[in-house]
């Protein structure tokens, strides 16, 4: 693996400030039994749902400060209805609580519900930014350079193949830097060798930058087709390639028609209302039904039929509810907000180190092949014998030829 990576190394110069490190992040990637997240945002299903997840709180939903600092007001509000309720009711244990626990039961259902498809939805589209967007440029990419490698397999072309290459790593780098709007100052990108000087002078004149990168891909095979060095029908291949690559960071069904275009805010803000509200409710229900409970735990059991032991316990269970359930109301909003621009940096993003890596892997692994075949399809197109008729050559037919001819 050592020789390989060296050997990667030496075959594509421009791009050793990258290779370094893949050895060592091999390593940290691979998960161990007690690991839940890796460096390369993996982490080990079966640790995550063993009992070890009480006691994982990195990178989970309620790792957020914000949905801390919301619980702890519900906390401090339900505080102030029971002390209120305690001093200000000479009989609060006359109090009955009954139709305020249905109501707050049916409005945290109901609240539930709509969270829950609100999750869905939203890991929906997670998703779909992954596969369509992500993964087509992903696709785009290592289909430009198999079909590179594949129609100039001669050590000739190294420079083109490696430009090629060069060039779709740095449409990925720019589509997450364009999306966390960092993409003024292109200094980084020449610092590991992705960008030429004069390539990053050109791009910050730009607006679209992951998509100038595709348009001066398909110049370089349109220049080739013009000096007679590519056939124009390999040249349409290659444009059809370069125009998939193209609209995978576009703003029309790519990257950023996700990234650019939010869930309606009257949605998101009518949700956010709903779930704030109930969560009120259920402080004020749990204040309520606690100042009871407090005041029939100072009662004594011989003055009426109260049980203390059933009064603590209720008052442990309005602690735990109102603790719990605007916890988990809030983890699902925070996780939804997370999950809905996962080109930015965080734990729920699209790892941005990670996708590059894999990138340059695969197209360093798809120019090797095209370079060094094995001897066996040398063999075989050597051997291989046709027929008169096995094959049809394109034609065209012109209408009124016959004619024409005839006359």
């Amino acid at each position: 693996a050592a020789a390989a990576a060296a050997a990667a190394a030496a075959a594509s110069p421009e791009l050793q400030p990258l290779l370094p490190r893949r050895l060592e992040e091999g390593r940290q990637g691979k998960l161990e039994d007690k690991q839940v997240y890796s460096s390369r945002g993996r982490y080990s299903a079966r640790y995550a749902t063993s009992i070890c997840c009480f006691f994982e709180f990195h990178s989970t939903a309620f790792a957020a400060l914000q949905i801390w600092i919301h619980v702890f007001g519900y906390l401090l509000f339900s505080a102030i209805v029971c002390v209120i309720l305690f001093f200000s009711c000479r009989r609060p244990e006359l109090i009955n609580t009954t139709r305020m626990s249905e109501l707050v039961v049916y409005s945290s259902a109901i609240v539930g519900f709509v969270l829950i498809f609100h999750l869905s939805f939203s890991l929906k589209r997670w998703w779909t930014l992954r596969i369509e967007t992500l993964g087509g440029f992903w696709s785009a990419s290592a289909d430009l350079m198999m079909v590179t490698s594949a129609h100039f397999p001669d050590a000739s072309a190294t420079d083109l193949k490696a430009l090629v290459k060069r060039y779709c790593l740095a449409s990925l780098e720019l589509t997450f830097l364009q999306a966390q709007g960092t993409d003024g100052v292109l200094r980084r990108l020449m610092e590991v060798k992705l960008l030429s000087d004069d390539e990053r002078r050109k791009l910050e004149e730009l607006v679209s930058k992951p998509q100038a990168m595709w348009v001066w891909l398909a110049g370089i095979f349109q220049r080739l087709t013009a000096q007679g060095k590519l056939s124009s029908r390999m040249c349409g291949v290659f444009y059809d390639i370069c125009a998939r690559g193209r609209a995978t960071v576009g703003r029309g069904r790519g990257a950023f028609a996700y990234v650019d275009t939010q869930i309606p805010f009257a949605y998101v803000h009518f949700l956010a209302v709903l779930v704030h509200l109930n969560s009120l409710a259920i402080a004020g229900k749990c204040g309520v039904v606690a100042a009871v409970a407090i005041w029939n735990l100072r009662r004594s059991e011989s003055a009426g039929p109260v049980s203390d032991m059933e009064n603590a316990q209720v008052l442990v269970i309005q602690v735990v509810m109102v603790l719990c359930l605007p916890t988990f109301y809030h983890a699902i909003l925070e996780e939804v907000a997370q999950l809905s621009d996962p080109l930015k940096d965080g734990p729920k993003a699209f790892q941005r180190a990670t996708c590059t890596d894999l990138l340059q892997r695969e197209c360093e692994a798809l120019q090797a092949a095209g370079e060094r075949p094995p001897i066996e399809a040398f063999q075989v197109t050597e051997e291989f014998e046709i027929r008169e008729g096995d094959i049809a050559h394109d034609f065209a037919v012109i209408k009124g030829a016959q004619q024409s001819l005839l006359s």
